[in-house]
């Protein structure tokens, strides 16, 4: 049997991740964490797991390839930094979406409007350490944070956001 899963904002390669996010992040580099990534993903994600990746991949087209060393079957909801042709992507892609609704969760790169929720509950990415929080500063869980800053570098099982097993690295 399979799984799904999720993450956002891998930004693999990125010269300047590890100055925007660096304590959140695995190793010392922008290059050893990317193949931190690369080397959790793997431990953790089969062959035939899904894994939504929530947008900003990576920063140049030439760095796409680092893709393929990911394993299982990967869906790329497109983030603000994903601006390459459409058919660059589907090289590592099985599909290219700009949002998704998936067993009662909208999966987005950007968090969701409240208004436009309609009962679901919103996976997203692009808020990197930080999450959602409602007008009393508490975390508002209508909104799961999937950040690799939040995920601990790695894709998050829906399963475990669903029942509630995922907290996330950011209080």
């Amino acid at each position: 049997m399979s799984n799904v899963y999720a993450i956002a904002d891998l930004h693999l390669l990125h010269k300047n991740i590890m100055g925007f996010a660096g304590e959140y992040r695995d190793g010392n580099t922008y290059i050893e964490n990317a193949y931190a990534l690369v080397t959790q993903w793997n431990a953790k994600i089969r062959k035939r797991d899904t894994v939504y990746v929530l947008g900003d991949v990576v920063w140049n087209t030439g760095d796409l390839s680092i893709l393929s060393e990911l394993k299982g079957d990967k869906i790329l909801v497109r983030g603000n930094h994903d601006t390459f042709p459409t058919k660059e992507y589907l090289k590592y892609f099985n599909e290219v979406h700009g949002v998704v609704k998936y067993k009662g969760f909208w999966l987005s790169h950007i968090p969701i409007h409240p208004a436009e929720l309609r009962g679901c509950k919103n996976i997203h990415g692009h808020v990197h350490q930080n999450s959602i929080r409602d007008g009393y500063n508490q975390l508002d869980d209508r909104y799961i944070n999937v950040c690799v800053e939040n995920a601990g570098s790695a894709p998050v099982s829906i399963a475990d956001i669903r029942s509630g097993a995922f907290v996330g690295r950011v209080k």
